[in-house]
C-alpha cells in the first residue's frame, strides 16, 4: 500500500506538472487525490525523503530526475494497460481508466511489455496522449478533444489519429489530414457522424471518431 500511495503522488504531480507548464501546487495534489492538504503536505514530506521530489514554499513540488523516472514509468503503465481494455476488451474510456489506476500497481514490467507488443507498440493511449513521454520534456501536455466528443457545429484542427495505418490511409484518402480544418455537421442517433473536411461532407462512425483527436479553434496544433 505504501508503494502504491507513492506512485499515485508521483503520477498526479506529473500530470499537474503538464499541466500547469510549472511546478504542482499542493492545493491542486489536493483536489485531485481528494485528500486533505496535511496529508499531502506529509506525503511530500516522504517522497522529499526518498529523493523523488523537490518542494519549494508558495512555488509548488517538482520531481527530482529519480522521480520523474518512476513517475513516467507508472504513467506508461497505465496508459498500455487503458489501451488494452478500450481496444481489446472494449471498455469504455472512462471506466478504462478507473480499472488501469487499479491494475497499473500490480502489473509487473516484463507482462506490461508483452501486453505493448501485442497491442502493437501503439504511440498514443485511448485520450491521445503520447504513451512514451519524452523524459527531457515533461512541462507540456496536450489536451485534444476526440472528435465524437464535440459538439455540433464545431470546428477545429485534427491534431492526431490512433488508427492502425491502413485506416489512417483511408481516412487521407478522404481529405482528414493533419493540420486541416474540420467541422462537426451532424451527429445521428446511431452513432454516425458527418463532418466536413476539405469542402466535402463524410460520415464517420463513433468506433472511427472516437480514435480522431482535434484541437479547437483557438488552439495551436
Amino acid at each position: 500500500m505504501h508503494i502504491e500511495r507513492f506512485e499515485e503522488y508521483l503520477e498526479t504531480i506529473l500530470y499537474l506538472i503538464r499541466k500547469n507548464q510549472s511546478p504542482a501546487k499542493t492545493k491542486q495534489i489536493s483536489e485531485e487525490l481528494n485528500v486533505s492538504p496535511p496529508s499531502v503536505t506529509e506525503m511530500i514530506k516522504k517522497l522529499h525523503s526518498s529523493g523523488l521530489v523537490e518542494y519549494t514554499p508558495y512555488q509548488g513540488v517538482e520531481l527530482t530526475k529519480r522521480g520523474t523516472d518512476q513517475a513516467i514509468k507508472i504513467k506508461r503503465k497505465h496508459q498500455v494497460l487503458e489501451t488494452f481494455l478500450v481496444d481489446v476488451l472494449d471498455f469504455d474510456r472512462k471506466e478504462a481508466h478507473k480499472e488501469a489506476c487499479e491494475l497499473e500497481h500490480a502489473v509487473s514490467d516484463a507482462v506490461l511489455e508483452k501486453i505493448y507488443e501485442f497491442l502493437g507498440c501503439p504511440e498514443y493511449c485511448p485520450d491521445g496522449n503520447p504513451i512514451n513521454i519524452d523524459k527531457n520534456n515533461i512541462g507540456q501536455e496536450e489536451k485534444f478533444v476526440p472528435l465524437d466528443e464535440m459538439e455540433e457545429g464545431s470546428s477545429g484542427r485534427v491534431a492526431r489519429v490512433t488508427l492502425p495505418r491502413e485506416m489512417k490511409e483511408r481516412l487521407l484518402s478522404l481529405g482528414i489530414l493533419m493540420g486541416e480544418d474540420i467541422e462537426v455537421r451532424r451527429k445521428q442517433r446511431q452513432g454516425c457522424i458527418s463532418v466536413i473536411a476539405v469542402g466535402s461532407e463524410i460520415a464517420l462512425g463513433r468506433d472511427i471518431a472516437k480514435k480522431i483527436f482535434i484541437a479547437p479553434k483557438g488552439r495551436n496544433v
